[in-house]
């Protein structure tokens, strides 16, 4: 496999993952999560005023959809670059930000924040960050 294939299907991923972030982050997340995330009538009906908190679920879950395209058009972009020392510091910075997020996502998995489905997310992560680190310290010159 070359690094260009894993930056397309990473950007693949990305943007698909930023689309539901974006337009349908409750839905999305709630298939993973143990808890769902209240809608916002459930909260007022917890204590009225707080039905502006689901707001910025949506807000806050938009922000990382917004990051996630940025990620897709990076990963894009260097999978069309010739190999460089600047695509390979594009790929170290994926490894350790894919990294991040393996350990979150398992940190999650095993406080039991995540459901069974949990398991996927803590997967995709671990071969992401796995592959991206084989290509920055392994095979640099891809």
């Amino acid at each position: 496999m070359k690094s260009k294939y894993l930056l397309l299907a990473k950007a693949l991923i990305s943007i698909v993952v930023a689309f539901f972030m974006l337009f349908l982050a409750r839905t999305f997340l709630n298939w993973f999560l143990k808890n769902p995330i209240p809608t916002g009538d459930q909260l007022n009906a917890i204590a009225p005023g707080l039905s502006s908190l689901g707001d910025l679920f949506k807000l806050g879950f938009g922000y990382f959809g917004a990051m996630l395209v940025g990620v897709a058009i990076i990963c894009y972009f260097a999978a069309g670059a010739t190999a460089s020392v600047l695509r390979r510091k594009v790929i170290i910075s994926l490894a350790v930000a894919d990294t991040l997020g393996f350990v979150l996502a398992l940190i999650a998995q095993f406080s039991g924040k995540f459901n069974g489905l949990g398991w996927i997310l803590v997967l995709l992560w671990l071969i992401l960050a796995l592959f991206l680190a084989y290509f920055a310290f392994m095979k640099p010159e891809d």
